[in-house]
């Protein structure tokens, strides 16, 4: 029949098919496997701990690898952060199929990187939780005339996450390897002076053209003090290394510095100070959509911005399905995105479902002046939202609490969440009338 059978899967017609049950122990490469405890084990350090793929590479090699003394210094014998990755997506697929009663199925030929690209796959409308349900997000109460009625809510927040991507403003092309700036359609940036807006090339073995080497003297004599690296680790609010073996990485940052002479790109009479890229362009922020019991349904990463427009299709995409459309959406500039939606024509998310502050936000940052924040997104405008004049019956900071985790993988999943829900007596569950949309590859 022309099929190759390997222990995880079969190879017919250039396609790798794999079995319907998990396997105890996953290929990872052509010659190594990983047993799936292991991997489990490799999820949880990464969910609960901080703990990046070289990390758990090395937290194998040095506790759990029973090898002989000499034995590591051999490379074939060494797990690298390569097999933790893809074991985990492997895993992770394979639990997806399952879930969903499909069989997984990859390319078999070209590049280990580039095979389950396909494969990851987000719904339109979220992830599984995108139905879920329990006693924390969704209320029941009895309005003036005695009928039982139901409200439910999301609220969603950007965290900066900033992950390596296209110099490009905006540009959503990935990346060829991590260390890459430009993504394949943006190549030809790489010729350019990495100062902001100069479009000549730079010099043989140097970032920068002629007019603008002193900037990178600046950055090359700031990139070799330490205190950089400890500024930059602050920065980004990582309290650990993605390395922790070998924490000298590079550090790719924006530099700022006056500049000798005229600047082509400057007016003559005006500013002469201007910016440099020497290292990667990273992502804006991740936006998540939360439920009030802490449950995410949604994430998206915005790349050059978080704007209201962004905001406001990301609710409306990530709703598609009939009925699915919350009654209320929590979000700090919801006044903003009020104003956005009536000013334009066709807008109409606005008309469809409610759009408080917070409370502590309307008290204390919001404008009263203004009608958006003083009647449209007015938190006492909507009785079955609130417990009393000082609180409401929703978690609304939900999403900045759930930040905090997806900043530092604090405790926190999806699967767990609803395991505490559950013993909280809070009933979670999925509602029986929403279906997923179409998947959609990433």
């Amino acid at each position: 029949c022309k099929a190759l059978y390997y222990p995880n899967y079969v190879v017919h017609d250039g396609v790798r098919q794999y079995y319907d049950d998990i396997p105890e122990y996953i290929q990872v490469s052509g010659h190594k496997f990983i047993e799936r405890q292991v991997l489990e084990h490799f999820t949880m350090l990464s969910v609960l701990s901080w703990t990046s793929s070289t990390n758990a590479a090395h937290i194998y090699q040095q506790s759990m690898a029973k090898l002989s003394e000499d034995a590591p210094e051999d490379s074939r014998f060494r797990l690298r952060a390569a097999h933790t990755a893809d074991g985990f997506l492997i895993l992770a697929l394979l639990k997806d199929a399952k879930d969903r009663g499909v069989v997984l199925e990859v390319p078999s030929t070209g590049h280990q990187k580039d095979r389950f690209t396909a494969a990851v796959h987000i719904a339109e409308s979220g992830q599984p939780e995108f139905a879920h349900w329990c006693t924390k997000c969704v209320r029941r109460f009895d309005d003036a005339d005695g009928v039982t009625r139901y409200v439910d809510c999301i609220i969603t927040d950007g965290i900066d996450m900033g992950r390596p991507c296209c110099g490009e403003h905006n540009c959503r092309g990935e990346l060829r390897t991590p260390q890459d700036r430009w993504c394949v359609g943006h190549q030809g940036q790489e010729l350019f002076c990495v100062v902001e807006g100069c479009c000549m090339g730079h010099r043989v073995g140097h970032r920068t053209c002629e007019l603008h080497c002193a900037i990178e003297e600046h950055y090359i004599a700031t990139g070799k003090a330490m205190f950089t690296l400890r500024a930059r680790l602050q920065r980004a609010q990582v309290a650990h290394p993605t390395d922790a073996i070998n924490p000298n990485t590079p550090i790719n940052e924006e530099i700022e510095a006056d500049i000798p002479g005229p600047c082509p790109e400057k007016p003559a009479e005006g500013n002469q100070r201007v910016r440099a890229r020497f290292g990667r362009r990273r992502t804006h922020n991740e936006q998540l959509i939360v439920r009030p019991c802490g449950i995410i349904t949604s994430r998206e990463t915005f790349y050059g911005s978080e704007s209201i427009p962004q905001v406001v299709d990301m609710v409306k995409r990530r709703h598609l399905v009939p009925n699915s459309m919350p009654r209320f959406l929590w979000y700090d500039n919801n006044c903003g995105v009020y104003k956005y939606c009536a000013a334009n024509h066709g807008e109409d998310l606005h008309l469809k479902i409610g759009l408080p502050v917070d409370v502590f936000h309307w008290k204390c940052k919001h404008k009263k002046t203004d009608i958006e924040c003083s009647y449209h997104c007015n938190p006492y405008k909507y009785p079955e939202l609130l417990k009393d004049n000082t609180s409401g019956f929703f978690n609304s900071s939900r999403a900045e609490q759930t930040n905090v985790w997806f900043g530092g993988y604090h405790a926190i999943k999806n699967k767990l969440t609803c395991a505490k829900l559950e013993a909280e007596g809070c009933i979670p569950t999925y509602r029986r009338d929403l279906q997923f949309a179409p998947a959609m590859s990433v």
